[in-house]
């Protein structure tokens, strides 16, 4: 009977144990997962919330003040995406009228894009914007306390399309960027471009080729064309210059890029002069309208030549 009763305890350990053992194990594990999950947990903050938002290399320019970089990145990404979203899409997928997408996105510690969402009315519409934006080039990552960190950026876009078998220029989608309650349209796009003084009659053709002559003359007038010269520079030189026309008609939000920060600084100064305009109309309201102007210089001559893209923006 003794030897039962200790036959029995033994037993009894050994259960007790094997019990115990997938206990621990399962525990060990558990922590591990909570370890591994606190580490996947970085922080990540909202664009509009970070100290130092992520730095566009590929737009921004090198001598940019603090303050304007945020900005900057935020006009980079708006205009990538309008270059290089295939706005044909609508056309194919037969829709008309106004379509909203979403899109969300974190530009990590690494200056990486990751984790891409979209919310649009279509599954093809959602591939598109995915496609756009995993092909953003890499930045500088976004510094919260001088530590880089993973920063969220949100992107809606109003997408339009007309279906006019009669009208070509109709037909073509028109692809905006809602910034709050402002909605920008492309130059190229808008239903009523912006007036400059002087180009008040002709359709919208005619207004639209009369503006961009206007500021094309307005930029070779008041260029100092000694400037190039006197920094040492010949030959050929290329300013990429960007602003908006605002709802007031006002030019905001001037940039430029050039091969010296004395030349940015000349194209600034020069556009900031462009005179106030009537606003850009779409649907009965009052838009903001981005316009780009190439300026290529010639220093031996003394020649500004500004170039209209047929896309300006």
């Amino acid at each position: 009977m003794v030897g039962s009763e200790k036959l029995k305890k033994e037993k009894m350990k050994k259960l007790i144990l094997l019990l115990f053992i997938p206990l621990v194990s399962f525990t060990q594990i558990n922590d591990q997962s909570k370890l591994n999950l606190e580490k996947k947990k970085e922080k990540i903050v909202k664009f509009s919330e970070v100290e130092s938002a992520p730095f566009y290399i590929d737009w921004c320019t090198s001598n940019l003040a603090e303050d304007k970089i945020r900005e900057c990145t935020d006009s980079g990404i708006k205009l990538f995406a309008k270059k290089n979203f295939d706005t044909g899409l609508a056309n194919e997928l037969k829709l008309s009228g106004f379509q909203r997408i979403t899109i969300a996105f974190v530009i990590n510690n690494n200056g990486d894009v990751v984790d891409i969402r979209v919310r649009a009315p279509h599954p093809q519409l959602e591939y598109e914007a995915i496609r756009v934006i995993n092909l953003l080039p890499k930045m500088e990552p976004g510094r919260q306390n001088g530590e880089a960190v993973s920063v969220s950026y949100l992107l809606p876009i109003i997408f339009k399309s007309e279906g006019n078998s009669f009208n070509q220029y109709e037909k073509k989608p028109i692809l905006g960027v809602i910034a709050g309650d402002n909605i920008e349209v492309s130059f190229e796009s808008v239903e009523n471009v912006p007036i400059f003084p002087g180009c008040e009659k002709g359709n919208n053709e005619k207004k639209r080729k009369c503006m961009s002559e206007k500021i094309a003359k307005f930029v070779q007038r008041k260029f100092n064309t000694d400037l190039a010269g006197d920094l040492g520079f010949s030959g050929r030189q290329r300013i990429n210059v960007i602003f908006k026309i605002d709802r007031s008609g006002n030019v905001t939000g001037v940039r430029a890029r050039a091969p010296h920060p004395q030349l940015e600084d000349e194209a600034i100064r020069v556009i900031n002069l462009l005179p106030k305009m009537k606003p850009g109309m779409q649907l009965g309201k009052a838009v903001i309208v981005p316009y780009s102007l190439p300026i290529i210089f010639n220093v031996q001559k003394k020649e500004v030549i500004c170039i209209e893209y047929s896309n300006p923006y």
